[in-house]
């Protein structure tokens, strides 16, 4: 989306913030708030600055669980295997 013309910031928000209002689902998605689903990211670098700073993350944080790089590379090779 940045190559045909978003900004970095515009980009996210289309994914984090528009995306559960065209759904419907803004009530439980679209900010980290009391009361929402609250999955995060925490990422090395500033995607704002580059939106390819999306890919460089260091922990997922899903619902009460963490993980880190290490167990998220073997999530994906075990479901890449199936």
């Amino acid at each position: 989306m940045v190559a045909a013309g978003l900004t970095p910031l515009q980009v996210l928000r289309t994914s984090l913030v528009n995306g559960p209002k065209f759904f419907g689902l803004e009530e439980a998605y679209g900010q980290v708030a009391v009361g929402k689903v609250a999955d995060l990211l925490i990422l090395e670098d500033n995607p704002l600055e580059d939106i390819r700073n999306t890919r460089r993350i260091t922990v997922v944080a899903r619902g009460s669980k963490v993980y880190e790089p290490n167990r998220l590379q073997e999530l994906l090779q075990s479901i890449r295997k199936n």
